[in-house]
C-alpha cells in the first residue's frame, strides 16, 4: 500500500524501500521507494499476480530494465542484425541493455573500465567488449564495422569519449544519451555528424515517469511480462547491510561494482553482545610473570599490583634487576605488594616445573604470564639455523614447558604473549612471526582442554618494552610505528575483552593493537591482497614520501623535466583513486572522462599535498584538466625557474605552467624564457607600485 501496488494475495516487506515482487522463486518485478518519491506509484498497478507474491530486497530491476527497454526499444527501435554499441556495459542499466540487445537480436558492442567487467560481459553474451577508459574503442568500432559504424549508440561518457562516440554511428544511427554531465555543463556540440541523418536522444526516466505516465505504465507493463516469462533476468547485485553504506558509496564513487548495489536495512538486534567481565586477577593468589623483570613483563606485574594482586613472583634467565627496573619494583612494594626475584631458563622444562611445584606448594597459585622472548631480526638470505632457535626457543620450549607444568593445577589464567606481527607479518622477523604463530595454536588446544589459556598478540607499546628502548634512537621505527603506540597499561586494561561476565576467559586468542593501515600497507605486502580490501582504507597505499620521492631533485631539474617526473607519480595516485592499472590511464585525457568526479580530486589533492609538501590549488574537473596538466601545475609549485635578474617560483610558476599549456608547449624554448621574463618583468613593476 506504501507503493500503490496492486496485486491479488498476499505481501509480505523485508527491508524498507529496495524490494521486489517474486513469484515463485523468480523476480517478476522490482519496486524502489524512488516511484513514491515522484507521487505517481499508483501508475504501476501490478495486477493479475499470482496467489502469493513476496516483497524482499533484491536487485533494482525496473528503473535499470526501464531505462534500457525506453532508450533501445521505444526511442531507438533496435531491430534484429543491427549493432549497438553500449558503453558501461557493467553496470545496471549495460547488462539491462546488453539483456535487451540479445532478446531482440541485435549484435552487441560493450565497453567496460576494468579487465574484470569486460570479461563479465563477454560471458553474459557481448559479442565484443572494448576498453571504455580509453579513446581507442572508437577506431576499434571503425576497424570491426568495417568503416561502417553501428547502429545506435548508448552512451554513459562524456566529453571527448562522447565526441567520438557520436563519430562511431553510421548514417540513420540513433545516439541516446543517458549521461547528465554534459547537459548539467551545458557542453557545446557540434551539428556536422547529423548530416548523416543521425536522431539524438537525451533520456532521463524521472521525467518519463513524471510527465508521461500512461507511456511509462505501458512499457512498464511490457518488461513485466518479459520477466514474468523469463526472457529477461534479474540483474546481477551486491548486497551490503546498511552498517557498511559508506563502503556502497565509495563502490559506486569509483565504479567498481558490476550490476546494482543494494543496501539493506540494518537488522533489528535480536541479541545483546556478550557483556565483558573483568580479567581475573585473585588478591590473595599468587601470580607467575615469566619474562617480568623488565620490559613489558615489569609492565604486566605493575597492571596485575594495580588490579588486587599482592603476591607476585618475577622470573627471568638472569634472575637480577637492572638499574632502571628497581624504582619500579620498590613502587610496587611501597603499595603493599609482595615481590620475589628468581632466576628461570624458561627452555628447562624440569626447572619450570619445580618452580610451578615450589609455588603452588606455598599456595594456591592463581596466574601464570610467559613474556619471555628473544629477537634475532635478519633478512632470509641471512637467515641461518641458529638464529631461529634463538627465536622459537623461548616462545615454543618455553610455552611447552608452562603448559606441562601446570597439568593438574587450577590456575584462573595462563597469558602467552604473542605479537600483532602474526597476524600482518614483518620484514626479518619470520622466525620471531612463526614462534608466536605456535604460541596461538598452543592457547587455542589449551583452552579445548579446558585450561584458562589466552595468547595475546600485542601491538607496539610506548612506554615498556623492547620497541619503548629503541624508538628514541631510530628515525625508521619512529616513522612506522609513531602514530599506532598504545601505552602499556590502556593494552593490558583491553585484556578485560576476552572475559566473560563471571571472569572467565571466553577466547583462546586476542589481538590487541593500533596499526596505522597506511603505514603497513606501504611496508607489508601481505596488505595488499583481497583478504584486508574490506578494512584498508581507500586512502592508503601511497608511497612513503620520505623514501619513494626525492624532493631536492625535483627541485634542482627544469620546469618541463619536474612535470614528466611528476606525471608518473600523478597517474599512479589517479589509479589508485579509480582502482585501475597504471597503464590505463591516459595522460593526456580529461580527468573527468577517466572517471574522476569531486571527491576523488579532493582525495588525489591531499595526497598529492602529503606526498610533495605543496599546497596544491583545487583544481576544476569542469575545464577538461589532464593529468598531465595536474602535474604541471604541481611542477610549477616545487621548480624555482631562474630567469634574467630574478626568479619565478611558487604559484606565479603554477599560473604561468597552467594557462594554455598545451599552446605554451608548442611554443620554442628560447620563446617561452622570453615570455617568462616579460611576465617578471611586469610583476616587479606592479610591486614597485604598491
Amino acid at each position: 500500500p506504501r507503493l500503490g501496488l496492486e496485486c491479488a494475495g498476499t505481501i509480505s516487506a523485508v527491508g524498507d524501500g529496495v524490494e521486489d515482487l517474486r513469484v515463485g522463486d523468480r523476480v517478476v518485478a522490482f519496486v524502489s521507494g524512488g516511484f513514491a518519491s515522484h507521487a505517481i506509484a499508483p501508475a504501476f498497478a501490478v495486477s493479475r499476480l499470482p496467489a502469493t507474491v513476496d516483497l524482499t530486497a533484491a536487485a533494482s530491476l525496473p528503473v535499470a530494465y526501464l531505462t534500457a527497454y525506453y532508450a533501445l526499444v521505444h526511442l531507438a527501435g533496435l531491430k534484429r542484425d543491427e549493432t549497438v554499441l553500449i558503453h558501461g556495459g557493467a553496470g545496471a542499466v549495460g547488462l539491462a541493455a546488453l539483456a535487451l540487445a540479445r532478446h531482440v537480436g541485435a549484435r552487441v558492442i560493450a565497453t567496460a573500465g576494468s579487465e574484470e567487467k569486460r570479461a563479465l560481459l563477454g560471458h553474459l553474451g557481448a559479442d565484443i567488449v572494448l576498453n571504455s577508459r580509453t579513446l581507442a574503442f572508437a577506431d576499434d568500432v571503425a576497424a570491426l564495422t568495417g568503416g561502417r559504424g553501428v547502429d545506435v549508440v548508448l552512451n554513459s561518457l562524456s566529453g571527448e569519449a562522447m565526441i567520438r562516440s557520436m563519430d562511431c554511428l553510421r548514417p540513420f544511427g540513433r545516439f541516446l544519451e543517458l549521461g547528465k554531465r554534459d547537459f548539467y555543463a551545458n557542453t557545446p556540440l557540434g551539428l556536422r555528424p547529423f548530416r548523416r541523418n543521425l536522431s539524438y536522444f537525451g533520456i532521463d526516466i524521472d521525467q518519463l515517469i513524471g510527465e508521461q505516465q500512461a507511456l511509462a505504465q505501458r512499457l512498464f507493463g511490457d518488461l513485466l511480462a518479459l520477466l514474468a516469462d523469463g526472457t529477461l533476468r534479474p540483474l546481477p547485485h551486491r548486497v551490503l547491510p546498511g552498517e557498511r553504506i559508506d563502503e556502497a558509496f565509495r563502490l559506486m564513487q569509483r565504479s567498481a561494482h558490476i550490476g546494482k548495489i543494494v543496501v539493506r536495512p540494518p537488522p533489528a538486534p535480536t541479541e545483546q553482545a556478550p557483556a565483558c567481565g573483568r580479567f581475573p586477577v585473585d588478591a590473595g593468589g599468587l601470580h607467575l610473570v615469566v619474562g617480568g623483570t623488565s620490559g613489558f613483563g615489569l609492565a604486566t606485574a605493575a597492571w596485575l599490583v594495580a588490579r588486587g594482586a599482592r603476591r607476585l613472583v618475577l622470573a627471568s634467565r638472569s634472575g637480577t634487576l637492572a638499574p632502571e627496573a628497581r624504582p619500579h619494583v620498590e613502587a610496587l612494594q611501597a603499595v603493599g605488594a609482595s615481590i620475589d626475584i628468581v632466576r628461570l631458563d624458561v627452555t628447562d622444562a624440569a626447572a619450570v616445573r619445580d618452580l610451578v611445584e615450589s609455588l603452588a606448594a606455598t599456595g594456591p597459585l592463581k596466574g601464570i604470564v610467559q613474556a619471555a622472548m628473544v629477537l634475532d631480526d635478519r633478512r632470509l638470505a641471512d637467515m641461518d639455523q641458529a638464529a631461529i632457535e634463538r627465536v622459537l626457543q623461548p616462545k615454543i620450549d618455553g610455552a611447552q614447558a608452562v603448559a606441562a607444568a601446570i597439568e593438574g593445577h587450577a590456575i584462573d589464567y595462563l597469558l602467552l604473549y604473542s605479537s600483532a606481527t602474526t597476524l600482518l607479518g614483518n620484514p626479518g622477523q619470520f622466525n620471531y612471526v612463526a614462534a608466536n604463530g605456535w604460541l596461538e595454536g598452543l592457547a587455542a588446544g589449551l583452552q579445548r582442554r579446558g585450561v584458562a589459556a589466552l595468547a595475546v598478540a600485542w601491538g607496539g607499546i610506548a612506554d615498556a618494552g623492547w620497541l619503548a628502548r629503541h624508538l628514541s634512537g631510530n628515525a625508521g621505527l619512529r616513522r612506522r610505528f609513531s602514530a599506532s603506540l598504545l601505552a602499556a597499561r590502556e593494552a593490558l586494561d583491553a585484556l578485560d575483552l576476552a572475559c566473560t561476565a563471571d571472569g572467565a576467559l571466553r577466547l583462546p586468542t586476542l589481538a590487541i593493537a593500533r596499526i596505522d593501515w597506511a603505514t603497513a600497507w606501504r611496508d607489508l605486502a601481505t596488505l595488499h591482497g583481497d583478504a584486508f580490501s574490506g578494512i584498508v582504507p581507500a586512502a592508503n597505499g601511497r608511497a612513503d614520501p620520505e623514501s619513494s620521492i626525492d624532493l631536492e631533485a625535483l627541485r634542482s631539474l627544469s620546469l618541463d623535466e619536474a612535470a614528466e617526473r611528476v606525471l608518473d607519480i600523478v597517474l599512479r595516485e589517479i589509479a589508485h583513486v579509480l582502482r585501475l592499472p597504471v597503464r590505463e590511464i591516459e595522460r593526456h585525457r580529461p580527468l573527468a572522462e577517466i572517471g574522476m568526479d569531486s571527491l576523488m580530486m579532493l582525495e588525489l589533492r591531499t595526497t598529492v599535498e602529503e606526498a610533495l609538501q605543496v599546497e596544491l590549488p583545487l583544481m576544476s574537473l569542469a575545464n577538461g584538466i589532464t593529468p598531465a596538466d595536474v602535474a604541471r601545475r604541481i611542477a610549477g609549485l616545487l621548480v624555482t625557474t631562474e630567469t634574467s635578474g630574478g626568479v619565478l617560483r611558487g604559484p606565479l610558476a603554477s599560473a604561468a605552467a597552467s594557462h594554455l599549456a598545451q599552446d605554451v608547449e608548442a611554443v620554442a624554448e628560447g620563446d617561452r624564457e622570453a615570455a617568462a621574463r616579460l611576465v617578471l618583468d611586469r610583476v616587479r613593476r606592479m610591486e614597485s607600485l604598491l
